[in-house]
């Protein structure tokens, strides 16, 4: 009996025997308090034995998993609430004894203490049910066979992952191990590898969870915290420290059979202060840690340490064949090609690059010279940098000449996995003075850069981007590897104490920062980046004079800059200021005699810029969407401006100075889409511009703008076009642009003014939307000629496309991609038979039926033969098409280059073609709602070459019909289920 106040026992040994009969609720309260002590005592026992329980359980599991069994769910769940309870039993236990020491074992407070009572008591009633709950006669039980889905890797490497991956699970299996490490190089493929080991162990539920934590060169201990606490599904509030989320990660996982994988790691972390309990031989849990440095394991004090080995040589000479061509294996080549793959040391990402180098090189003593380039290259830096950089500098180094080289370097002043545009390379490389060689107009210039970025997307150096959607138009990107990104600006960094102009970078980008970096860092530099931060104002006056290249575009929060932020910059000759705040520019803009591009994109509250005249060497003004009013005094004295970007100026008033704009002398680029006042009659005058080589603009009525035989002269001289006519003005409307070259879009025309055959003939796009007067191209079709992309949209009169009756043998010669949709009246693409034997459409790459309710079949057979570079067929909601192919005979060797055959929405399709084919490049199959196709054209001893998955709904494929169940079988393996899709009505 514990002590209590005289008054309490008195009153106690009076109401206790008449609560007995009388209250024995009251009674049942009372023993809350008066057998606490022994109540805890009890508890502490439960929990003990509940403990060892569980101990034995966990050892019987353990065993059971390491010789390939699973455990059984309902184990899996009793230990769960064995762990969840013990975290709710441990600080019950806690609060007792601080009580117990409360006033030497005499604290009064006994509402507090009854509380503690009654919790006590609920709590050793569950430990004891828990207890009986233990007992299993089985604790696991045989895994079911799940395939397992290898991640994609090329051929020449898979030996090397299976042998990598069994010996890292066997060393995660081995009880002697709590924390693995696997380094190795950038590129080799480490997280490739966990991620299949991460996919495997959740297949077979060898440890109670699976952890995946991404950790990255910016440690962040919160955020692994959050990662864990995630998938533990624990709730963090807002307000909680980074201590208080540590103890609730401990008590969780503290008895919780879990595999930890750190992916990423640059440098030791504690795994204490996150909550991590340690990995030991008793709760064999497991830590998987990723890493480029051998020494961050040590640090991290791993008990093995597995690199991920580099290819075999013979795997390696594979892989390298795959990209390099069949020129390295030529009787001459070879043996040199094989010394070369030596020296990239079995390195995936080396291989990669230096194949994509020596591509098509044919001559031995390039390849000699190569060899000899990689074997006499010297450490630079120590450990990783040297074993990664120093192989992929090859591709850099094999660059012909020091202007590509530049390029290159040049795009790594971008954000990570940014998507450039070209036409910005374009704009930057052609203004800045000396940059690009040997080019007399910005035309020129611009096919150079286009040379330039396939070299060096030829060497591996640069990936293509998607497509990115601007004014009125779309853009094709390119895309820098977050690798090769670091090897240009270690390039850099290592050029900096020679003397060629271009080498100093200063390069932080979306870093967040919120202010610029101190003066003292912008000096000496010749190129600075700080695109993609949260800069607010420019308060500083920095001393750059060898500052070329300005940087500051999408900091959209930028409002303000210093008034002499430009004083101390005389070279500069690039300032890019688009997406961001700023409502005027500072008047030491004026200062920049040298000043030769400046874009103002999107620069919205800009409403002033009073500068402009002083600034006699600009060369390239953007001021697309910005908030301008009027054109900004004195452009009329910008003699050398030759790029003019005034699209989408919503604001812009009537009053266009139009005549100054056509005054300027050397304008060679203009463009003006989605301003609201220009008509055909004005914009005739531009034929004036004789440098004009460029043009992109929208008009509202084409019929002044084609009236006179001296503009078809001067359109006919123009490189670059995108003239887009609208008869209804409408607000929103988009046209799709394929690239940049010559484009004809028109909208809700019913009659077509006459001359406009002239613009056709010029064009190599061209978009008809809306103009219902249209049934069928047969009256343009000899200005056809030129057409790479054809677009026809909500033609409610066409019929067919063309009609081969009527027009000559050379339509659609040079025809790409043909896009028709929401056509309700076509019927055939082709009336009148087959085309002629010119009209071959021996260059269509791609093919969109969208939204055509009548068509019934989209090619005869006779005119597949014509059809060998076909690589894209998509057809969708095109309801009453039956046939994709028409007719029974078919060329043995028909689409050679199909890629993807996508189906949708066709409800009564039977035949996608009546015989069955080889497609030796199909890489995408997708077929929804399509409940009459019964049958896949597919031979079975093609299956094997198709690259990618055949796509489609559960009851379709069940209900398909096979030639054989051999096909049946090797189709399975490539089926993959379409959980979702939206049928279009």
């Amino acid at each position: 009996m514990e002590l209590l106040s005289p008054v309490v026992d008195i009153v106690l040994f009076f109401v206790k025997p008449v609560s007995r009969f009388c209250v024995k609720p009251v009674y049942q309260r009372i023993r809350y308090l008066t057998h606490l002590n022994n109540n805890v005592e009890t508890l502490k026992q439960e929990k003990e034995e509940l403990q060892n329980k569980r101990n034995e359980i966990q050892a019987d599991v353990n065993h059971a998993v390491s010789v390939g069994k699973r455990r059984i769910p309902v184990v899996e769940n009793w230990l769960t609430e064995v762990s969840k309870i013990e975290t709710e039993v441990d600080p019950m236990i806690l609060e007792f004894e601080e009580r117990r020491t409360c006033f030497n074992g005499c604290c009064t407070d006994y509402f507090s203490r009854y509380k503690l009572g009654k919790r006590v008591v609920k709590k050793l009633e569950d430990v004891k049910n828990l207890k009986v709950k233990g007992a299993f006669g089985e604790v696991a039980e045989s895994p079911r066979p799940v395939p397992e889905r290898q991640p994609s890797i090329p051929r020449g490497q898979q030996n090397t992952f299976n042998k990598t991956k069994e010996e890292i699970l066997q060393c995660l299996r081995d009880e002697e191990n709590g924390v693995v490490g696997v380094y190795g190089m950038g590129g080799i493929g480490k997280t490739t590898l966990m991620g299949a080991i991460n996919d495997s162990l959740i297949r077979t539920g060898e440890f109670g969870v699976v952890i995946w934590v991404t950790v990255s060169k910016d440690l962040n201990l919160g955020l692994i915290q959050e990662q864990i606490g995630k998938k533990l599904e624990i709730r963090f509030d807002s307000n909680e420290d980074m201590e208080e989320k540590r103890h609730k990660l401990y008590a969780r996982l503290k008895n919780v059979n879990y595999l930890l994988i750190l992916d990423d790691l640059w440098e030791k972390i504690s795994l204490k202060q996150v909550g991590i309990p340690k990995p030991d031989k008793i709760n064999r849990c497991k830590i998987a840690i990723t890493t480029r440095s051998f020494a961050v394991c040590n640090d991290m004090d791993v008990d093995k340490a597995i690199k991920v080995g580099a290819l075999t040589e013979e795997e390696a000479w594979n892989f390298f064949c795959e990209t390099c061509g069949d020129v390295a294996q030529s009787s001459e080549i070879r043996t040199v090609a094989e010394e070369v793959v030596k020296e990239c040391g079995g390195l995936p990402l080396a291989i990669k690059t230096v194949g994509g180098a020596m591509k098509r090189k044919d001559r031995k003593e390039l390849w000699e010279d190569a060899l000899r380039a990689l074997k006499g290259s010297s450490p630079e830096v120590p450990g990783m940098e040297r074993q990664v950089f120093l192989p992929l500098k090859l591709s850099y180094d094999y660059l012909e000449n020091e202007e590509i080289k530049s390029c290159f370097l040049y795009c790594s002043l971008f954000p990570e996995d940014y998507h450039i545009p070209i036409d910005w390379l374009v704009r930057y490389w052609a203004t800045e003075e000396g940059f690009i060689k040997n080019v007399n107009n910005l035309e020129e210039a611009s096919n150079k850069v286009h040379r330039i970025l396939e070299r060096i997307k030829d060497a591996c150096l640069l990936d293509k981007g998607h497509l990115i959607a601007t004014f009125s138009n779309y853009d094709d990107t390119v895309k820098m590897h977050d690798l090769l990104r670091d090897l240009a600006i270690w390039i850099t960094s290592q050029l900096s104490s020679s003397s060629k102009d271009g080498s100093k970078f200063f390069v932080k980008t979306g870093e967040g920062l919120v202010q610029p970096p101190e003066e003292k860092m912008w000096g000496g530099m010749v190129r600075i980046s700080l695109m993609r931060n949260k800069i607010e104002h420019l308060q500083i006056t920095p001393d750059c004079p060898h500052l070329v290249s300005l940087f500051l575009n999408d900091n959209y929060q930028l409002r303000t800059i210093h008034g002499g932020f430009f004083e101390l910059m005389p070279n500069l000759q690039i300032l890019d200021l688009s997406y961001t705040c700023i409502e005027s520019l500072p008047v030491s803009l004026s200062l920049l005699m040298n000043l030769r591009a400046l874009v103002l994109t999107n620069c919205r509250h800009l409403v002033e810029v009073s500068q402009l005249g002083k600034l006699e060497e600009l060369q390239l003004l953007d001021l697309s969407g910005s908030g301008l009013k009027s054109l900004p005094q004195g452009i009329a004295s910008l003699i050398k401006l030759k790029w003019l970007d005034l699209s989408s100026m919503e604001d812009l008033i009537p009053n266009i100075p139009w005549d100054m704009i056509f005054g300027l002398p050397s304008l060679e680029v203009l463009r003006m889409m989605e301003l609201k006042h220009v008509d055909g009659a004005t914009f005739s005058k531009a034929a004036t511009m004789t440098r004009l080589t460029s043009l992109r603009i929208q008009l509202y009525h084409l019929n002044g703008f084609i009236a006179h035989d001296m503009f078809h002269r001067w359109f006919s001289g123009l490189r670059r076009f995108h003239v887009q006519g609208e008869y209804q003005k409408r607000k929103g409307f988009e046209s799709f642009v394929l690239e940049t070259g010559k484009h004809i879009s028109i909208r809700g025309c019913d009659n077509f003014p006459c001359g406009i055959e002239g613009l056709i003939k010029h064009a190599t796009s061209l978009r008809l939307e809306n103009c219902k007067g249209l049934t069928d191209l047969s009256k343009f079709q000899g200005d056809l000629k030129s057409l790479t992309y054809l677009q026809v949209i909500k033609c409610s009169g066409v019929e067919c496309i063309i009609d081969c009756r009527e027009v000559g043998d050379d339509v659609f010669q040079c025809l790409q991609w043909l896009s028709l949709s929401d056509l309700p009246n076509l019927e055939k693409v082709f009336d009148g038979g087959a085309p002629q034997p010119n009209t071959r459409l021996q260059n269509l790459r791609k093919i969109y039926v969208f939204r055509c309710p009548k068509i019934r079949c989209l090619f005869s057979s006779n005119m597949v033969e014509y059809l060998h570079q076909l690589e894209e067929i998509r057809v969708q909601f095109c309801y009453e098409m039956e046939e994709i192919i028409e007719g029974d005979m078919l060329p043995h060797n028909s689409f050679p280059r199909l890629r993807i055959l996508q189906l949708a929405g066709l409800s009564k399709l039977v035949s996608i073609c009546r015989q069955r084919l080889i497609f030796k490049s199909l890489e995408e199959m997708e077929v929804t709602y399509c409940p009459m196709l019964k049958k896949l054209p597919l031979f079975s001893s093609s299956i094997h070459q198709i690259k990618g998955e055949i796509e489609g709904e559960r009851e379709w494929w069940e209900g398909l019909e096979w030639e054989d169940e051999n096909t049946k079988s090797l189709c399975s393996t490539i089926y993959n289920l379409q959980r979702s899709f939206l049928i279009e009505k």
